[in-house]
């Protein structure tokens, strides 16, 4: 199992709310592969991975996406290269 954390502002600002959205979108084709845990604002796991931009995601403790949205197509393309 493959985790995938998110991480957005609180309140989420556009671009987190797209992301989140996106993430609801495709999560369910990746069941049983990955687990996906979302994070709103500033909290111990922000600190540990050192972020202070968001929109995140992480994958199994690397970071793929930062400061923005990614397409459909990217977000797939960063889970096919994490082994999804």
């Amino acid at each position: 199992m493959i985790k995938v954390e998110i991480f957005a502002s609180e309140p989420p600002c556009s671009g987190g709310r797209m992301m989140l959205k996106l993430i609801d979108k495709v999560k369910g084709d990746y069941d049983g592969k990955a687990e996906f845990i979302i994070y709103k604002g500033v909290n111990e796991k922000t600190k540990e991975y050192g972020l202070e931009t968001t929109p995140a995601i992480i994958i199994d403790k690397d970071i793929r996406i930062i400061g923005v949205c990614p397409s459909e197509q990217s977000l797939r393309n960063a889970f096919f290269e994490a082994g999804l």
